[in-house]
């Protein structure tokens, strides 16, 4: 979240004079870290479910903006440090939490913004002591209403069985249940010789907690040569460049877009993708959203059954396939970091669609310029795909078009691999400065 947005709410949540199950005000910084980290346990435990404030700079009562005390005031580092050098937490679950000062009425406040997380409930193996007593072992702290947990108590059993329902997405609908599951890899199953959904018999995956959810893989039959068959086919080329950065396309040129694979919740189809298949037949994948510059969104359907494709579909050199598409194709945490961050890009030159292209100018264009990728060269060696998949493997700054010199859209695959890796390079570089931005005083 841009401060712009966290001011305006920040400054809604004050103009209402209480305090509330998300955000708690305090006049000054805690004065010992066993407050300190109560609080933000309560936060992280809050049945809001949603991320939650720490507003420090407002007086208690009268919810007057007084700012922040100089005397135990903490960066982002600093209680990022606490959270990691206490006693162990349970499941090796550490709240998320960041640091922001704003300025209101040109006063300085600050803000400890608490992660929503479904890793839930939180709480500590050991007792953390201190001044202001200790931290239990084992207590689940939360914050109902207005109200946070005593560190002599523990919540009540209902509360308690809302947090862990959490944990295991059970407070869901089915559709939102089902990205629960697809990121627990582990606990899907596959059988194989029986009947699936169309009647043939071949595999399929379900949920081993929940049955009721399943995954099903469709083939088309090839019919007057409508589907692409190689991966040099002029109907690929830049828009999907990111297949050229994996090095068995120039050994393995097979391609294929028949498979479609299906999630089911019992009989309803709740996500379904083509998936693109190289390497005959070795590397298959769920491509990015296709809009000029290909993405993922983190928690997606689309990037969950990406994740999904590689765990159990992928083979030889498949998880290298997955690192090399991930080299040029970015991956957002969520479609506010996305836009936050093609606001921040538009503004350094990385300009709105025009025409189908890309017009770049400024820092974007000094960028994308100063971005470097090799060119393979070594086609005919069927040696060449093991040793540069070392040299890919040893370098993880390294990208390479293996795009063959005779492929009609050769210009076109390596700018949208110099694009593609521009971005995932930018994108790791804003998010860094955003965290310190955070954190900064």
């Amino acid at each position: 979240m841009n401060k712009i947005r966290l001011k305006q709410e920040i400054e809604e949540l004050i103009e209402r004079y209480a305090e509330g199950e998300y955000w708690d005000f305090k006049q000054q910084w805690h004065s010992n870290n066993t407050d300190l980290l109560h609080d933000i346990i309560c936060m992280a435990n809050s049945l809001a479910n949603r991320d939650c404030y720490i507003i420090i700079g407002i007086e208690d009562k009268s919810f007057r903006i007084l700012g922040g005390n100089a005397e135990g005031r903490k960066n982002q580092q600093n209680v990022i440090d606490l959270l990691r050098q206490k006693p162990a937490w349970a499941g090796g679950y550490i709240p998320e939490v960041y640091v922001t000062t704003i300025l209101i009425e040109d006063k300085e406040i600050d803000v400890i913004r608490v992660k929503q997380n479904d890793n839930t409930p939180f709480y500590l193996l050991k007792d953390y002591t201190g001044e202001g007593g200790p931290v239990f072992k084992g207590a689940i702290y939360t914050r109902k209403g207005d109200t946070n947990t005593p560190k002599t108590s523990t919540a009540n059993l209902h509360d308690t069985e809302v947090l862990w329902k959490r944990h295991f997405g059970l407070l869901y609908n089915p559709s939102q249940r089902a990205k629960f599951y697809l990121a627990d890899l582990d606990n899907w199953e596959m059988v194989d010789g029986e009947t699936d959904k169309s009647g043939i018999k071949r595999f399929f995956f379900f949920y081993k907690p929940d049955p009721d959810y399943t995954i099903y893989f469709l083939n088309e039959p090839d019919e007057q040569e409508k589907f692409i068959k190689d991966i040099n086919d002029d109907r690929i080329g830049a828009l999907s460049y990111y297949l050229f950065a994996f090095c068995n396309v120039s050994y393995h040129t097979d391609f294929s877009n028949r498979e479609t694979v299906i999630l089911y919740y019992r009989e309803i189809p709740l996500f379904s993708a083509r998936l693109e298949n190289i390497d005959e037949g070795r590397t298959s994948l769920v491509p990015p959203e296709h809009v000029i510059d290909p993405y993922y969104i983190h928690n997606s359907f689309r990037y969950l059954m990406f994740e999904f494709i590689f765990h159990y579909e992928g083979r030889s050199y498949s998880s290298e396939a997955r690192e090399m598409f991930l080299r040029v194709v970015p991956v957002y945490k969520n479609e506010q970091e996305k836009e936050e961050f093609e606001n921040y890009i538009e503004q350094k030159g990385f300009s709105n669609y025009t025409i189908g292209k890309r017009k770049l100018s400024g820092e974007a264009l000094k960028r994308f310029e100063s971005t470097s990728i090799g060119i393979y060269k070594a086609f005919g060696d069927p040696s060449a795909p093991e040793q540069f998949a070392m040299k890919l493997k040893r370098n993880s700054d390294l990208v390479i078009s293996f795009a063959k010199p005779d492929n009609k859209d050769f210009d076109g695959i390596v700018n949208g691999l110099k694009r593609g890796k521009m971005l995932v390079d930018w994108l790791n570089e804003w998010r860094k400065c955003e965290l310190k931005n955070d954190g900064a005083k």
